[in-house]
């Protein structure tokens, strides 16, 4: 007979298995909508955990957090959901079709749609994607009701905007934004605005040149070359010629008004060394005349009295 407590154990373990079980059988009957990629998205729902990404099945949401998610759609393109967006996605049971529900935020859908149309609901308004071409749309809701509808460069077909209580209808055409105020279509006016996810504006960082490094300093162990002194500069002589000539031929000219003026030191010699030409007839041999002579007599005369003179200075 089992012991009570190994039944028991054996009553959880098969209570658990179908649990499991009834969950596989669940998952396999959603339709898959696509994988998620993101860093810190939450999906609340049924998901399969994959290699590459998280597999979201119908009827679940994905909530972005700081960074945008994509959604990479089993049937091609992708839906990028913007940072702080909740999404809600239900697919159809061929899975050509979807059903999007978003009461704020921002969101891009950027893929191809056959003959089928797609919708997305916000609380004020719904949105027809209508097939087939190309959907590239972005849909901003703000708090207050505000939504923008943008058609990107992509898409080629018209939205068709309706009230979710009302039969008036809006059609966005291609390279097209408009803006309903407050979730209204007679509020509605063109707008310039990008209605998708935001943009990083880029920062400039301006770049200065860096400055030259310093000059190599030697070493301690190295002794410091002195510079080289300038060289002197050349020195300046300065002479002068004057040559004393005396000829016999010429008058004798009174020296003595220019000799009482010279002033002397004992200290320094004067030395006067006179170069005395012969005339130029003294090649031919002559005999000397009484004015030769007189001259003669002169000059002897004229040369004692400078010695008489300096000999009075130095005496």
């Amino acid at each position: 007979m089992w012991p009570l407590r190994m039944l028991f154990s054996l009553h959880r373990l098969a209570l658990s298995a179908l649990v499991i079980c009834a969950m596989q059988v669940a998952a396999a009957a959603q339709q898959s909508i696509g994988e998620l990629y993101a860093t810190d998205a939450s999906v609340k729902g049924s998901v399969v955990l994959a290699g590459s990404g998280t597999t979201v099945l119908s009827g679940s949401s994905i909530q972005a957090g700081a960074q945008a998610a994509t959604l990479k759609l089993d049937r091609g393109g992708s839906v990028l959901v913007c940072e702080g967006t909740k999404l809600s996605l239900t697919s159809s049971q061929t899975g050509r079709q979807l059903l999007l529900s978003l009461n704020s935020g921002n969101l891009e859908l950027n893929y191809p749609l056959g003959a089928e149309a797609d919708t997305l609901l916000t609380p004020d308004l719904r949105l027809m994607l209508p097939g087939p071409g190309t959907v590239h749309v972005a849909v901003r809701v703000t708090p207050q009701g505000d939504t923008c509808v943008q058609s990107l460069p992509w898409n080629v077909s018209a939205i068709v905007i309706s009230e979710t209580m009302g039969d008036a209808t809006y059609q966005v055409k291609p390279d097209e934004a408009v803006l309903f105020k407050g979730g209204h279509l007679t509020e509605a006016s063109r707008s310039r605005q990008n209605c998708g996810c935001p943009r990083a504006v880029p920062i400039e960082v301006a770049k200065a040149a860096p400055p030259p490094p310093p000059p190599a300093q030697p070493k301690a162990t190295e002794p410091l070359a002195s510079a080289p002194p300038p060289p002197p500069p050349p020195e300046q002589h300065l002479a002068v010629e004057a040559p004393f000539i005396f000829r016999g031929s010429d008058p004798l000219p009174d020296l003595s008004p220019n000799i009482a003026r010279l002033r002397l030191e004992n200290t320094k010699l004067v030395q006067l060394e006179p170069a005395v030409l012969p005339p130029a007839s003294a090649k031919k041999k002559s005999v000397p005349s009484n004015n030769t002579q007189v001259a003669k007599k002169q000059s002897h005369g004229f040369f004692s009295k400078i010695g008489a003179f300096f000999a009075g200075i130095f005496h």
